[in-house]
């Protein structure tokens, strides 16, 4: 009868709405357990979506590529403030591949802390860090056991040893680290072989670059990889023993829209330079 069939099409109808929100239901459920969709999307972006202008103590950032906070051996550190996790595509990027390849073949997360505000521009705490070219990263580190821990700002000795204190007004918290010389120099490697990335600087105290120098030429690092790092790799007036600061050069088309390099100017990045037309900025 016409009563029955109307049932009929209202429960036909019910089902067809419950089985459309249950199919809604999964793709959200699949977006929201995909941790590294946002280093997805930012290894995807072109090198065209950020401009950086100016130079790294005067500088500002436009486009900036916020940082992940999750992110395949990459995290952007939550302690520190997301504010200051933008960068150019080509920074982000570089960081992100070298992460993802250190855990691939040794596991363990690189630890990434403050790059630059979204504009650039001035930023607390820091002198550079202006135009997005600049990241502060942290070392790979070891228990006293040799077993991996995640990263600390602990400021490690001429043996490569350091103390985690966590928290301040709790000695019995105290926990020995060391630098973690084979991930922390694949790392190293991964980056400086990456030619997107193009690594003007990276700082780092004195005895830290030479501990890394000694077990590159034991394991017989690429030839070229060694000399990069000697070139790029120094101790700045306050001794980066915790970290890393990390500056890369200018894209091209940054340096066409105002960006300025800051010296040394390698015989390569000169080539580089002279490849696309261009003389050195800065």
């Amino acid at each position: 009868d016409r009563a029955a069939l109307t049932r009929a099409r209202l429960f036909a109808l019910a089902a067809l709405v419950l089985l459309a929100l249950s199919q809604s239901g999964t793709r959200v459920a699949a977006r929201r357990v995909d941790p590294h969709a946002d280093a997805n999307q930012a290894l995807g972006l072109p090198a065209s979506h950020s401009t950086s202008r100016g130079g790294p103590s005067a500088g500002s950032l436009e486009g900036g590529v916020p940082f992940p906070m999750q992110a395949p051996g990459a995290p952007f550190n939550h302690r520190r403030d997301a504010a200051a996790r933008y960068g150019t595509v080509e920074l982000v990027q570089g960081l992100l591949r070298a992460g993802a390849q250190v855990q691939q073949r040794h596991g363990g997360e690189l630890m990434v802390n403050d790059l630059s505000l979204q504009a650039g521009g001035p930023i607390p705490h820091h002198g550079s860090h202006q135009g997005g070219r600049d990241a502060d990263v942290l070392f790979y580190v070891l228990d006293a056991r040799g077993e991996p821990r995640s990263a600390v700002g602990a400021p490690l000795d001429l043996d490569g040893r350091g103390v985690d204190f966590g928290d301040l007004s709790v000695s019995a918290d105290d926990t020995p680290v060391r630098l973690d010389v084979v991930r922390t120099w694949a790392f190293v490697e991964a980056l400086l072989s990456d030619p997107e990335a193009s690594v003007q600087r990276m700082f780092v105290a004195r005895h830290l670059r030479a501990r890394l120098l000694r077990h590159a030429r034991r394991q017989r690092a690429p030839a070229d990889v060694r000399r990069r790092f000697e070139q790029v790799a120094c101790q700045p007036g306050y001794p980066h023993d915790d970290h890393f600061h990390i500056r890369v050069f200018c894209s091209v088309d940054d340096l066409r829209a105002g960006c300025l390099d800051s010296g040394p100017m390698p015989p390569w990045r000169r080539a580089q330079l002279a490849a696309a037309g261009l003389a050195p900025r800065m």
